[in-house]
């Protein structure tokens, strides 16, 4: 190994707090992006049944999706059918887009599974 400048573990050091912080700063647009996708996941779905494609069928896109991206979290049935539910709660609003796509996944899987009321969704959503 070369002889490394006397300063050159503190850079390291440097680049890799540099990685972090990036990280750390990503995971929010990360998670808008991946509700947004949500979001259009379920309006796909949501179409495709109201054309006549029958319910079995999102089964199917969950285990061709959980085969194709295999350690990728969220493809489950259970989910597909969430993603589904939740476009149709929304609709177009884009107030409600907004919202929804800046809190975590499990909190509007958990606030659209648990509270009916849309006024009650807006105000936890909101808080």
């Amino acid at each position: 190994m070369e002889n490394l400048p006397s300063n050159y573990q503190q850079t390291l050091l440097l680049l890799k707090e540099r990685i972090k912080l990036a990280q750390y700063k990503s995971l929010p647009l990360f998670n808008t992006e991946m509700i947004l996708m949500y979001l259009d996941f379920g309006k796909v779905i949501s179409e495709k049944l109201k054309s006549g494609w029958g319910g079995g069928i999102v089964d199917n896109l969950s285990k061709d999706l959980q085969a194709e991206y295999t350690g990728v979290k969220g493809f489950s049935a259970r989910n597909l059918r969430r993603m589904k539910l939740v476009f149709e709660e929304i609709g177009t609003n884009s107030n409600w887009t907004q919202l929804v796509s800046k809190i975590p996944w499990g909190h509007t899987n958990l606030l659209f599974s648990k509270v009916k009321e849309t006024e009650k969704r807006t105000f936890y959503i909101m808080q």
